[in-house]
């Protein structure tokens, strides 16, 4: 793996419903039509969930003798039907329920990923992640790691987002890295965060600030600054043309400029123009925007029925995605 690079893409916003999840399941989806190995990783655990809108057939994975998941065990290689996959999701809410309190600590099938990253903050190692990824019903070449949009699951995320310690930052990298070293010919790593800029999605952008900066990780992170792969960030904040929401947005963008310089706004479904969008940018959030040269950095993806229905349909080909996004994304410069 000596000189191997993984360009990690990482979607935030400011708000949900904004397409941040359309834009990052469309940018799987591209890279897996140029050939590459993309894994679409859904960090968004506070309500939702790619495997509610998408078609995914989860994995069978192996099970301890309590039919929990056996989260060092390798892949079994076998794909469960959508159906299969639907029911399992019903047998584990009911397994949460029943469990009480114990089922944090061993999940039931299928495979999220809230349970690699609890699995790596609980044990300080990660799992076999490579043994917990999704694939589409239509085999489009992107490998899926879903959040849970159970009850429960959404309960505990909580928990780590305004209660109990949760060193959110550490668990993602580890589990990152484990993707990188099981998964040999993976390419990219899409990452829909979740709403909001503070939190975990911040702390989320201030490792793709090192990355970009080189600088050394902390003790307890995977050693990335010397090891033999390198990660290439490749980060977007994702808004709509609402002024309380794109004025925050920007007013992020470009407050974190020094440090993340590569973070591009992107206004979706825009129905007026980039022209218009600067202007309203410029009068409302003038000199800050001007300092931090925003201004051909803002960028727009207009209104388009076939993303939309991403979720509704269960699906989208790379076909239908304009070729202009290819570009807004960043993505016509790859090799």
């Amino acid at each position: 793996m000596t000189g191997r690079t993984i360009r990690l893409h990482t979607f935030c916003s400011v708000k949900g419903g904004v397409g941040k999840s359309t834009l990052a399941t469309a940018c799987a989806k591209l890279l897996a039509a140029r050939k590459r190995v993309p894994v679409l990783v859904d960090c968004d655990l506070t309500g939702t969930s790619l495997a509610d809108g998408l078609r995914l057939r989860a994995p069978s994975v192996t099970r301890l003798d309590d039919g929990s998941i056996d989260l060092e065990a390798p892949p079994t290689g076998e794909l469960l039907t959508v159906e299969q996959t639907r029911a399992l999701r019903a047998q584990r809410r009911d397994a949460l329920r029943r469990d009480g309190q114990t089922w944090k600590d061993r999940p039931h099938p299928p495979p999220y990923f809230n349970d690699p990253l609890n699995y790596a903050f609980r044990t300080k190692r990660p799992g076999r992640v490579d043994a917990l990824l999704w694939r589409h019903e239509r085999d489009d070449g992107v490998l899926y790691l879903p959040s849970s949009s159970t009850h429960d699951d959404v309960i505990q995320s909580v928990e780590w987002f305004f209660g109990q310690p949760f060193d959110w930052a550490r668990s993602f990298a580890w589990t990152l890295d484990a993707l990188a070293q099981q998964v040999p010919a993976l390419s990219d790593v899409v990452v829909d965060l979740p709403p909001g800029i503070w939190g975990f999605p911040h702390e989320a952008l201030v490792l793709v600030s090192t990355l970009l900066r080189e600088e050394p990780m902390p003790d307890d992170y995977p050693p990335w600054h010397t090891g033999p792969i390198r990660w290439a960030p490749n980060p977007f904040l994702v808004t709509s043309r609402d002024p309380n929401d794109i004025l925050p947005a920007i007013e992020y963008v470009a407050r974190q400029r020094a440090r993340i310089p590569t973070l591009k706004p992107i206004v979706n479904r825009d129905t007026e123009g980039l022209n218009a969008l600067r202007s309203m940018a410029r009068a409302r959030v003038g000199p800050l925007l001007e300092a931090a040269g925003l201004h051909e950095t803002l960028e727009r993806v207009a209104e388009m029925s076939s993303l939309a229905r991403l979720f509704w349909d269960g699906d989208v080909t790379a076909d239908k995605v304009p070729p202009e996004v290819e570009k807004t994304l960043r993505l016509v410069e790859e090799p």
